[in-house]
C-alpha cells in the first residue's frame, strides 16, 4: 500500500504544479495600443476638455541680427560719410506667463552697437568700431486674444520694454589717416590728415523698444518664436570723434555716434521649466460623479 500511496501523492504534485504552470501560461495579456502615449497631466486633461494654464516659466535662448542708426555731424568737405551696419547677436531670456495672456521676461544680450566710418576717395574705404556688447532688458508682453483665453497655443503676441547698456569709458579703436589734394595745375598740393579716436560713454545709456511676436507651440515643453523689434536709445553708448586737418592745421570736427537705435529680427527657443494647470474643472466632474453616484 505504500508505494501506491506515494504514487498517487507524486500525480497529485505534478498535476497541482501543472495547473499553476498553465494558468502563468495563459494568463491574458492586455497589449498596449501601437501608438499609444502614457498618460500625464496634460494629456489626462484633454480627456475631459481644453487644457487650462494658471502660469508657467521659461528659459530659452535667442539669435538675430540688428541694425544700428548712425549719426553723422558733419562730413569734412564731403571726405567721410556713413551708413547704418548690421550684426549679429544672441542672447538668454527667462519668462512667466499668466493665465497665457500676459508675460514678464528678462532678457541678457551679447548685442554690439556699431559706428561706421566710410572714407570716400579714389580708394574708398569702411570702418566698423564697436561698443562693449552688453545690454540687460526687462519686457512685458501681450497676447492678442482669438478664441479661449487660459489656453497654450499658437498665437500671436505684442510687447514693450526698457533696459539698460553698461559702458565702460574705454577707448575702442584709434586710427589716422592721411592723403593730398591736388589744387590745380601750378597751385600745389595739400596734404590732408583725419583723426578717429572711438571710445564707450562713461555712464549706463539706456534703451527703449516696441515688440511683436508669433510663438509657435512645438510640443508641450518647447516653443519656437519669431519675433521682430524697434529699439530707440536714450544716450550715446558709442562715440567717434574725428579731426581734419589740411597742411597740419585743423580746419573742421566731427563726430558719428551710436545709441541702439534700429531695428532687431530673430527667432527665439524656449524651454518650459514649470507649468501650472488649472485642476478646478477636474475637480468638478469629479465632485459631479460623486454626486451622481
Amino acid at each position: 500500500m505504500k508505494p501506491i500511496f506515494t504514487f498517487f501523492v507524486a500525480i497529485a504534485f505534478f498535476h497541482s504544479v501543472s495547473a499553476q504552470d498553465n494558468a502563468d501560461y495563459y494568463r491574458p495579456v492586455f497589449p498596449k495600443p501601437i501608438g499609444a502615449k502614457p498618460y500625464n497631466a496634460e494629456s489626462l486633461l484633454k480627456t475631459l476638455g481644453d487644457v487650462r494654464i494658471l502660469n508657467r516659466w521659461y528659459a530659452g535662448a535667442n539669435g538675430f541680427v540688428r541694425t544700428d542708426k548712425n549719426k553723422l555731424s558733419n562730413t569734412l568737405d564731403g571726405l567721410i560719410s556713413t551708413k547704418s551696419p548690421a550684426a549679429y547677436g544672441y542672447s538668454a531670456v527667462v519668462g512667466w506667463v499668466g493665465q497665457e495672456q500676459w508675460t514678464i521676461e528678462a532678457e541678457y544680450a551679447r548685442s554690439p552697437i556699431h559706428n561706421m566710418l566710410l572714407i570716400n576717395g579714389d580708394y574708398p574705404d569702411s570702418y566698423k568700431f564697436t561698443n562693449d556688447k552688453n545690454s540687460i532688458i526687462l519686457r512685458g508682453k501681450r497676447r492678442l486674444l482669438f478664441g479661449k483665453s487660459s489656453l497654450r497655443r499658437s498665437a500671436f503676441w505684442i510687447g514693450g520694454g526698457a533696459g539698460i547698456i553698461p559702458n565702460t569709458g574705454k577707448q575702442k579703436d584709434y586710427w589716422e589717416f592721411s592723403g593730398y589734394r591736388s589744387l590745380g595745375r601750378r597751385m600745389g598740393i595739400d596734404t590732408l590728415f583725419i583723426t578717429s579716436d572711438t571710445r564707450t560713454s562713461s555712464h549706463i545709456t539706456a534703451t527703449v523698444e516696441a515688440s511683436a511676436e508669433y510663438i509657435l507651440k512645438v510640443s508641450k515643453s518647447i516653443d519656437v518664436a519669431f519675433f521682430g523689434r524697434k529699439q530707440w536709445g536714450i544716450g550715446n553708448s558709442l562715440t567717434t570723434d574725428l579731426a581734419y586737418y589740411v597742411n597740419r592745421r585743423e580746419t573742421q570736427t566731427a563726430r558719428i555716434t551710436g545709441d541702439g537705435s534700429g531695428w532687431n529680427f530673430g527667432i527665439s527657443l524656449r524651454y518650459m521649466t514649470h507649468i501650472g494647470y488649472d485642476f478646478e474643472k477636474l475637480n468638478h466632474v469629479f465632485t459631479r460623479k460623486k454626486l451622481v453616484d
